[in-house]
């Protein structure tokens, strides 16, 4: 059952791999908020292990860990990754984008504010061009061509 709605999907690798970053950078998304929530509440203090990661007193930001993440799936994808990788490299490529976006306010303002409407907008916005990626690809491809014919046809 499942295979069949997959297929039904995604009929084609294009489809596939935006999807598998679309998914896997929302999940990050919801974990990190979550992870967020748990540890400045305060819920879960039994539990030492769920704390900010702190270095020689610094802490360290999970945008630290996206930003590293992007950039050694980006070496993987320019590198010759064989096919069947893609869809691992699709996948962390989707974590970094949620570690990094998580934090966007952070990392634009340069201000230690978890809460910032600003990166809850920069997800909703990255979340909609992916699904705008993955389902209307034909739609944006035609309206494309149609806004480059009429802005570079030439005026008499």
């Amino acid at each position: 059952m499942f295979i069949r709605i997959y297929r039904n999907l995604f009929h084609s690798h294009l489809k596939e791999i935006p999807f598998i970053i679309f998914l896997s950078f929302f999940l990050t998304f919801v974990i990190a908020r979550s992870y967020i929530y748990i540890t400045n509440r305060d819920i879960l203090e039994f539990f030492p292990f769920i704390d900010y990661i702190n270095i020689r007193g610094i802490h360290v930001h999970h945008l630290s860990w996206g930003i590293i993440i992007l950039a050694v799936t980006g070496f993987l994808a320019l590198s010759e990754t064989k096919p069947f990788q893609h869809r691992r490299v699709a996948i962390f490529y989707g974590i970094g984008l949620g570690l990094t976006f998580d934090e966007f306010a952070i990392w634009l303002r340069l201000q230690d504010d978890y809460y910032a409407r600003l990166s809850y907008d920069a997800v909703i916005f990255i979340s909609l061009l992916f699904l705008n990626i993955i389902y209307f690809p034909g739609f944006w491809s035609r309206t494309g061509k149609k806004l480059y014919k009429l802005a570079t046809r030439k005026i008499h």
